[in-house]
């Protein structure tokens, strides 16, 4: 059975302009490559999205939210002053579209999971797991992960769903959307907060009331490398996804936990994140029956990005591609760098989980 991999031309209105780091070209760059893929062009069907509307972006988000961002960008153009979301995230015209794309872009793609028709859908693009429901943050205007996620409990009553978060930063506003839910499980590793935004994500953030042992979070120290991350995973994500048994693992994150990345300082190779999309489509086939849905949209290094997102989506779909390394290693990375550190986190999750999984 073929993957899907959705996208839309509309997503290149999601840019915040020259001199910022996220622009538009991250998707047109991974397209182009992905289109000289000859193998990956047979084994993912293109599927273009819909936008959002506004009854789906509700799901998370309050009325008022919504409206401020159709009204913020209305104002936008003629030129006036720039509205911003947060510091880090200015409105521009085309915004909301391309912003409610990528929400049906993940709708779509458990739409697709959930339905039978595929196994694994990736949403290009898609992750923006800083938004909350009433603010966006960091890069983030509306939280598609969290919308896709409700989406699947509303329509087709899925009862238990596992979130993977392998952005370089925490997944801050996915986690508080879904801190006091037991149906979700959220695992999130990233950099230290200590050393990146957001400044969340700490072991000890694990839920609250019915969701408490339902929020997990892993932070690595910088230049944390390959051997040491699937060691987290192997320790953590995989003996709780058997635990839990999801239905569906929802796993979203891009290139910046990559050692060139131009905003995180994590130390993952190209080859590297096909591992992790491998583990990811290994845990899934022995719990959920192989039923995946990715979001593949972070990453700061233009040159880097499309080769890692592509190895990522690779191994989450068991397709066979070429990886490339566009960038020399640095002398200072080495596949067991951070392994000591990450022992020591990893041992210290299970502390603060042990109350509420066998498996600790």
């Amino acid at each position: 059975m073929n993957a899907a991999l959705i996208y839309s031309e509309t997503l290149q209105q999601y840019d915040f302009g020259p001199g910022h780091p996220f622009r538009s070209d991250r998707y047109t760059n991974f397209m182009k490559l992905f289109r000289e893929q000859a193998t990956a062009n047979r084994q993912f069907d293109l599927i273009e999205p819909t936008p959002a509307s506004a009854g789906d972006l509700q799901l998370v988000h309050r009325p008022e939210y919504i409206e401020f961002i159709q009204t913020a960008i209305a104002q936008t153009w003629p030129p006036r002053a720039v509205t911003y979301v947060d510091p880090d995230t200015p409105l521009s015209p085309g915004m909301d579209e391309a912003a409610r794309t990528l929400v049906g872009s993940g709708i779509l793609a458990g739409e697709l999971v959930a339905s039978g028709r595929y196994k694994v859908a990736v949403s290009v693009g898609g992750g923006m797991h800083h938004a909350r429901p009433s603010r966006g943050a960091g890069f983030c205007i509306y939280n598609d992960v969290a919308i896709c996620v409700r989406n699947l409990m509303k329509k087709h009553s899925t009862e238990r769903i596992l979130i993977l978060d392998t952005d370089g930063h925490a997944g801050d506003g996915t986690s508080e959307i879904f801190y006091d839910d037991p149906h979700v499980l959220f695992i999130s590793l990233h950099q230290d907060p200590f050393t990146q935004y957001p400044g969340r994500g700490f072991p000890n953030e694990t839920g609250q009331g019915e969701g408490e042992g339902f929020t997990v979070n892993l932070p690595l120290p910088p230049r944390t490398a390959i051997r040491p991350y699937l060691h987290a995973l192997d320790e953590i994500f995989v003996p709780l996804a058997h635990e839990f048994k999801p239905e569906v693992i929802l796993r979203n994150g891009g290139s910046d936990p990559h050692f060139d990345d131009q905003l995180v300082m994590l130390g993952i190779t190209v080859a590297g994140f096909q591992q992790i999309g491998n583990k990811v489509r290994e845990v899934a086939g022995a719990v959920c029956d192989g039923r995946i849905v990715d979001m593949v949209g972070s990453g700061y290094n233009p040159r880097v990005l499309p080769y890692a997102w592509l190895a990522l989506i690779s191994g989450v779909a068991g397709v066979v591609v070429e990886v490339t390394e566009p960038s020399p290693p640095p002398a200072w990375l080495n596949d067991e760098l951070g392994m000591v550190e990450v022992k020591s986190v990893v041992e210290e999750v299970k502390g603060y989980l042990a109350p509420f999984w066998r498996c600790f």
